[in-house]
């Protein structure tokens, strides 16, 4: 009786020589990516300083007036915008009533005071309908040009009472320290055909690299098959 081949193959124990060379290029290609791909992360890390934004900083200042009543309208304005920029920066931010809270009472503390009612009927009529008139509230913040920062106004109030007014809160330096302090080095900075060379490279480069792996992979692979004669079984 004939001798059945055995067409068994195990990745990890190859008994062929063919198999032999062909884990050797599945692992080297695996070995490449995974330096590409991980090696840059772990480089990332190394290379990281934390940096904190201007804005922030400049908030840090003016943070202790705000707490004993201190700060002058152009820091209470400069606190709010900066409040309504965190509050734009993630959605889930919108439901920070703390943070909302913050911003409402900030502006009601600048605004004149005939414009402090519109304020409070403002906030009470955003939290049912988007729509509400606060082109005062952009005039007074000085974002008039600013549709982004606009857009945001309606969301960021909230229902306040004048004997609870809060310009800051200890509560809000961790979500801040969270939005506003960036890891940074020369692998985030550096610009490459206007974009940050860590995003074009693991956007676009690991993406080419990945792609010119499997075609030499397949290059090897025929000839590995050239050379082992293995095209005739298929014949």
């Amino acid at each position: 009786m004939e001798e059945s081949l055995s067409y068994e193959v195990n990745f990890f124990k190859p008994s062929t020589p063919f198999l032999k060379e062909n884990l050797r290029a599945i692992t080297i290609g695996l070995l490449i990516w995974g330096l590409a791909t991980y090696g840059f992360q772990i480089l990332l890390k190394i290379m990281e300083t934390p940096t904190t934004e201007a804005t922030y900083v400049a908030y840090q200042q003016i943070a202790p007036k705000l707490a004993d009543g201190t700060a002058s309208d152009e820091e209470k304005v400069a606190a709010a915008n900066t409040y309504l920029a965190l509050l734009g920066k993630s959605g889930a931010l919108l439901k920070n009533d703390t943070l909302k809270t913050a911003f409402t009472s900030t502006v009601y503390d600048l605004l004149p005071g005939d414009s402090k009612d519109a304020l409070l009927a403002a906030a009470t009529k955003a939290a049912s309908d988007s729509k509400v008139d606060v082109e005062f509230i952009n005039t007074a913040l000085g974002i008039g040009d600013n549709s982004a920062m606009k857009a945001v106004v309606p969301f960021a109030l909230i229902e306040v009472s004048p004997d609870k007014l809060a310009m800051t809160d200890a509560a809000l330096e961790p979500v801040m320290d969270k939005f506003f302090i960036h890891n940074q080095s020369f692998l985030t900075d550096t610009i490459v055909f206007g974009f940050p060379f860590h995003y074009l490279y693991t956007a676009l480069f690991l993406l080419a690299l990945f792609v010119l792996i499997c075609l030499v992979y397949c290059y090897k692979i025929d000839s590995l098959m050239k050379k082992y004669e293995m095209e005739k079984s298929f014949e």
